[in-house]
Formats: structure tokens, C-alpha cells, sequence
């Protein structure tokens, strides 16, 4: 009697493990972790063999900027620590005739994130413009940790050219005056 309990159980096992197989469902206990619409109508539109409808919600997500959000399929990293299941389910969210997505820099900073089939399914604007004090003319772009970055990248003739008047030996009896501001006059307040 015993001996027909455990075949019948390793017979369970058996078809669970061929199911297994062929099943690209998400665990119940590791909904997928998406961020982009069009990374979850992608996962969404592909449906397991076995069960159909591969997820039922997504993770819970922290909220967080559209400048700053990324492809998660870009940076499997993040969820290579994960269950082989999970694995197995996020490599097929995404069909390899469409995806992974290229990321294409703009010449104004913007970051666009385009699919092999030319869907453009993000963009991130490019960082805010940084306005000089004293002429209102705009000097560069907000960059990370409060640095300011030049509005364009200097070409290969500038960065010649730049490397040149460096190089150039400086010219002995002439002078250079600065102009500086004058007639600015300055109250002093006693408290």
C-alpha cells in the first residue's frame, strides 16, 4: 500500500515538472516588477501554453519620475537574483523581434529608448537649461550633484582649436583689461 502512495505521488511530481516546463507564468509570490506602459502591454500580451494569463497584478512600484524611470528589460541585472521561474517568465515578456530596445541620445541631451520595429516607447527629456545671473543667456545644463554641463558637446575642430590658443606662447607688453561693474553703490544698515 505504501509502495502505491509513493508512485502515484512521483507521478504528480512528474507531470507538475512537465508543466513546469512549458509554463512561462510569473510565481503567484513574484508578480512582475515593470515600469514602462509598453513593457507591461508587451508581458500582458504574452500568454502562457498552459494557464493563459500569465500574472494577475504587477508589483507594487515606488513612484518615480518618468525622467528618471528605465527599461527593465534593459538591465536584467535587477532581476537576475530572482526565481528561475521568474527568469523564464520575464525573458519571454519580451519577443526578441521586437525588443530589447535601443538607446538613441539626442544632440539636446533627450534620451529615447526605440524598438527594432521603430516604436519609440520612452523618452526622457533632456536635463533643464541653466540661465547666466548677470546676461539672462542660457550657460549650460543642470547636471547631477548641482554641476552645470556645457549646452553641446565641443566638436573635433573646437577641441583643436581650444588645444591650439593653449599651446600659443602669450604675448609680452600687451594688456588685457576687464570690464568689471562701476557706480554700484551699497547702503549699510545698522540694526
Amino acid at each position: 500500500m505504501q509502495l502505491k502512495s509513493r508512485i502515484t505521488r512521483l507521478e504528480r511530481s512528474t507531470r507538475a515538472t512537465n508543466c513546469e516546463k512549458d509554463c512561462s507564468c510569473f510565481p503567484p509570490n513574484e508578480p512582475p516588477d515593470l515600469a514602462l506602459r509598453a513593457e507591461i502591454e508587451a508581458a500582458t500580451t504574452v500568454r502562457c501554453q498552459i494557464h493563459g494569463s500569465r500574472f494577475n497584478n504587477l508589483a507594487p512600484m515606488i513612484y518615480v519620475a518618468a525622467q528618471y524611470r528605465q527599461p527593465t528589460h534593459l538591465h536584467p541585472e535587477r532581476w537576475k537574483w530572482r526565481s528561475p521561474q521568474y527568469m523564464k517568465a520575464m525573458d519571454a515578456s519580451f519577443p526578441p523581434d521586437r525588443w530589447p530596445a535601443q538607446e538613441t541620445v539626442e544632440p539636446d541631451g533627450g534620451v529615447r529608448f526605440v524598438l527594432k520595429d521603430g516604436t519609440v516607447i520612452h523618452r526622457i527629456s533632456p536635463p533643464p537649461v541653466v540661465y547666466d545671473l548677470d546676461t539672462g543667456e542660457p550657460c549650460g545644463r543642470s547636471g547631477p550633484h548641482g554641476t552645470i554641463l556645457p549646452l553641446s558637446q565641443p566638436t573635433v575642430g573646437e577641441e583643436i582649436g581650444d588645444a591650439a590658443a593653449e599651446a600659443a606662447p602669450a604675448q609680452t607688453g600687451r594688456t588685457e583689461t576687464v570690464p568689471h561693474k562701476t557706480g554700484v553703490e551699497y547702503e549699510i544698515l545698522d540694526l
